[in-house]
C-alpha cells in the first residue's frame, strides 16, 4: 500500500498578529491564526475538532520548554522553510518533545471555564501576540490565488491510510520569548501509536491515543522504540530547505 506523505511540509517562522475562532456550527472548526513575515500576511488553520465519531483532540502544552529540538530551527530566517528527513518533528521518535502522559483529550467547545481545547489554546496565542513573540508553525504549506498559509498543525502519523501519514512530519507550534520557549502539540484522539518507521502508518498492536492516556501507559516507553536523539540522527538524510514554490493545498484537511 502506498503512503501519502505530508506534502509541502515545513516550518513557518513569523509574527502572530490576530486570530478568529470558527463558529460551533462548523463541522471541522479551527482557530484561524493570522501572522506576518517579510512577504506579508498569512493564515494558520489550527484544528480544534475532528469530524470523526471521536471528535476530541489530545493536546500537550509546555510553557517552559527545555529541549534540544529547538536547536534545529531557532536560528532560521523569517518565512517558510521546507523540511525533509529527520529535522522534522516526530511525537513518537523525538525525545523530550512531549511528556506523553501529560496529554489531555478535550472537546472543542463546551460551557464552563478551562474545559475545552479552545479555552486552552486561546490564552497561549493571545500571550504570544501581546508579547510580540516569534512563532514557529510546523505543518503543510498551502497556497492559492487569494492567500497562503499553513495547516496540518497536528500529529501527522497513525491516521487511516486514506489520510496523509509520515515520519518526521508532525505539526505543532513553538513560541519563542526573550527568556523562554513554549510548545503546543496537538493530535486527534483517534490517531494511533506506535507507527511504522518508514510510512508513519499504525502497526499491529497500535492503540488509539486516548486509550494510551486512559491506561496511564505511554507508547514512548515501548521497548525497541526508535529514538532520533539516542541514535544521533541521520545527518545525511536531514535538511531544512529554503524553497518558495509550493503546490495548491486544500485548507483545513484533517488527519483523522
Amino acid at each position: 500500500m502506498s503512503n501519502r506523505h505530508v506534502k509541502n511540509y515545513g516550518v513557518w517562522k513569523a509574527q502572530p498578529v490576530s486570530f478568529d475562532v470558527d463558529g460551533p456550527g462548523d463541522k471541522t472548526p479551527h482557530i484561524q491564526l493570522h501572522f506576518q513575515d517579510d512577504d506579508g500576511d498569512h493564515r494558520a488553520a489550527i484544528n480544534v475538532k475532528s469530524s470523526g465519531a471521536e471528535s476530541r483532540l489530545v493536546y500537550w502544552l509546555n510553557r517552559d520548554l527545555k529541549t534540544t529540538v529547538t536547536n534545529r530551527f531557532g536560528r532560521l530566517a523569517i518565512g517558510f522553510h521546507r523540511i525533509t528527513g529527520e529535522e522534522g518533528l516526530d511525537y513518537f521518535r523525538d525525545d523530550g518533545l512531549i511528556n506523553f502522559n501529560e496529554g489531555r483529550a478535550l472537546p472543542s467547545n463546551q460551557k464552563g471555564p478551562n474545559n475545552d481545547i479552545i479555552d486552552q489554546l486561546v490564552p497561549i496565542i493571545q500571550d504570544a501576540i501581546d508579547a510580540n513573540a516569534t512563532i514557529y508553525l510546523f505543518g503543510a504549506m498551502f497556497s492559492d490565488r487569494n492567500e497562503s498559509g499553513i495547516h496540518d498543525i497536528h500529529m501527522n502519523q497513525g491516521s487511516l491510510p486514506k489520510f496523509e501519514n509520515g515520519v518526521n512530519q508532525d505539526g505543532g507550534f513553538f513560541v519563542q520569548y526573550e527568556d523562554h520557549w513554549e510548545g503546543v502539540f496537538l493530535a486527534f484522539a483517534s490517531q494511533k501509536l506506535p507507527t511504522d518507521n518508514a510510512t508513519g502508518l499504525s502497526i499491529r498492536g497500535a492503540r488509539d491515543l486516548v486509550d494510551w492516556l486512559d491506561s496511564g501507559e505511554s507508547p514512548l516507553d515501548l521497548p525497541g522504540r526508535f529514538s532520533k536523539q539516542q541514535r544521533g540522527g541521520n545527518k545525511n538524510k536531514s535538511a531544512v530547505v529554503d524553497e518558495e514554490a509550493v503546490g495548491e493545498e486544500a485548507v483545513g484537511q484533517e488527519a483523522a
